[in-house]
C-alpha cells in the first residue's frame, strides 16, 4: 500500500435515540476521550491515510471541542438523516483522485491501524468491489418471522465497519439505492445492490458499536492495561516482616537487600509491566548500595511517578500472598488501608488473598514467603 493512498469517510451523524441521552452517543467519554476521538485516531496516525471526511449533523455543536477539530487531515459535511445520506454527501464532497474509500462508524472505537492494512490486503486480492469485517454469530438466535424459532447460527454472520470499497463502485451504487428508495444499511449492502463483487475479513468481537449504555461498561473492560507481578524472599529467624507497608509480628524476617516488603514488590512490577516500563530492578538494582534497606513505599511513589508521565492509573488490583506462616487474616484489613493509601486506589478496588503452598516446598517449610499480583491500568481522566 502507498503512503497517503486513502480516502476514510466517518459518519457521525446520528443522534444515537437507544442510548438514551440528550448528548449524542459519540461525544460519551472513555478513559478522558470521546467515542469519536478514539474511532477517528487511528486513521489520524495511518501514514496511508491523506485525507478523513467526518459527516457531521447540521445542528451538531459538540464537534468543535473534539481534539482532531482542527487537524489539516480532517474535513467536514453536513450528513443526511439517513447513513447512506451521509456518506454519498461525504463522497461527493471528496476529490475523485482516491481509487479506495473507507467508511467507519462514529460509535466504533476499538479497532486499529492493523485492521486497516488487512482490509486492503484483501480487496488487491480479491479484486472486489468492497472488502468488510465480520464476525461469526456465537449466541443462539430466533427468527421474529419464523414463529420464534431457533436458527442455525452457523449460516449467519455480523457485519462491521470499517469497510474498504472501490471509490467509484461506491459513489454509484449508494446513488442508486438512494434514487431507488433502497435503504443500505452499510456500504456492502449497496455494493451487493448493485450487483459488484464483494469480499470479507474476519473482525474482532471487540470492535465494538456503541448503541446502549451497557457497551459503554463492555469498552472500558477493553481499554485497561494489564501487568502480572511475582515475588519471593526467604526467611530467616526474626521479629517480624513487612507487608503492603505494615509491620506483621511474627519469628520471621525477610532476607532482602531493601526492606523486603514483598507484598509491594510484587505489585511494583505488575504496575511497571502492565504501563511497557521494565520491572524493578531496572529502576532500583540489588548492586546499589544506595538501596539497602530501602523503604518499598518509596519503590511505590516511583511506579505512580513514572505512570503519570503516561497519563496512566491504577483502575484495579488483584494479589495474592503465598506463605504458611504469618497468618495474614488478622492483619488484613490494616494492610488494605495501608496500600489504598499507598497506591492512592480504595479499597474496593483491592483484592487481597492469602494462601498457603499445603507444606510443600521452600514456602511449605517456613522458609520463603511469596507474592502474585495483577494490576490493571487505564487512561487517566
Amino acid at each position: 500500500m502507498n503512503k497517503n493512498s486513502l480516502l476514510v469517510i466517518i459518519a457521525a451523524a446520528g443522534i444515537g435515540e437507544r442510548f438514551g441521552k440528550h448528548l449524542p452517543k459519540q461525544y460519551e467519554k472513555i478513559n478522558g476521550n470521546t467515542i469519536i476521538e478514539m474511532a477517528v485516531k487511528p486513521f489520524i496516525d495511518s501514514v496511508y491515510v491523506t485525507k478523513i471526511i467526518i459527516a457531521i449533523a447540521d445542528n451538531d455543536d459538540h464537534i468543535k471541542d473534539q481534539n482532531f477539530y482542527n487537524l489539516e487531515k480532517i474535513e467536514y459535511v453536513i450528513g443526511g438523516s439517513t447513513r447512506q445520506e451521509s456518506i454519498s454527501n461525504a463522497l461527493d464532497a471528496a476529490s475523485d483522485q482516491y481509487e479506495f474509500v473507507i467508511t467507519h462508524d462514529a460509535a466504533r472505537p476499538n479497532i486499529d491501524e492493523d485492521i486497516i492494512f488487512k482490509l486492503y490486503e484483501d480487496i488487491i486480492k480479491s479484486q472486489s468491489s468492497c472488502s468488510y469485517l465480520y464476525t461469526p454469530v456465537y449466541e443462539s438466535i430466533r427468527g421474529i418471522d419464523e414463529q420464534d424459532k431457533t436458527l442455525d447460527k452457523n449460516k449467519f454472520y455480523l457485519v462491521q465497519t470499517p469497510q474498504i470499497s472501490n471509490f467509484n463502485d461506491l459513489k454509484k451504487s449508494i446513488k442508486k439505492c438512494i434514487d431507488e428508495d433502497i435503504e443500505s444499511p452499510d456500504e456492502s449492502s449497496a455494493i451487493e445492490y448493485s450487483n459488484l463483487k464483494l469480499s470479507k475479513v474476519k473482525g474482532t468481537r471487540s470492535n465494538i458499536k456503541v448503541t446502549e449504555k451497557e457497551d459503554v461498561k463492555i469498552l472500558n473492560k477493553f481499554l485497561t492495561r494489564s501487568g502480572t507481578g511475582f515475588d519471593l524472599h526467604k526467611y530467616e529467624s526474626g521479629n517480624g516482616i513487612v507487608l503492603g507497608g505494615c509491620k506483621i509480628e511474627c519469628n520471621y524476617k525477610i532476607i532482602a537487600h531493601s526492606d523486603g516488603d514483598v507484598l509491594l514488590h510484587s505489585i511494583a512490577d505488575s504496575i511497571l509491566g502492565a504501563a511497557g516500563i521494565g520491572d524493578i530492578g531496572m529502576f532500583f538494582s540489588d548492586k546499589d548500595n544506595a538501596n539497602k534497606g530501602l523503604d518499598s513505599s518509596l519503590i511505590i511513589e516511583c511506579c505512580l511517578d513514572e505512570l503519570k508521565k503516561l497519563n496512566l492509573e491504577i483502575y484495579n488490583i488483584d494479589t495474592t500472598i503465598i506463605c504458611e506462616n504469618p497468618k495474614i487474616n488478622p492483619f488484613r484489613d490494616q494492610i488494605l488501608k495501608k496500600m489504598s493509601l499507598l497506591l492512592q486506589v480504595p479499597t474496593s478496588r483491592i483484592g487481597l488473598k492469602a494462601t498457603t503452598s499445603e507444606k510443600l516446598g521452600i514456602i511449605g517449610n517456613n522458609q520463603a514467603i511469596a507474592v502474585q499480583s495483577l494490576v490493571n491500568l487505564k487512561d487517566k481522566v
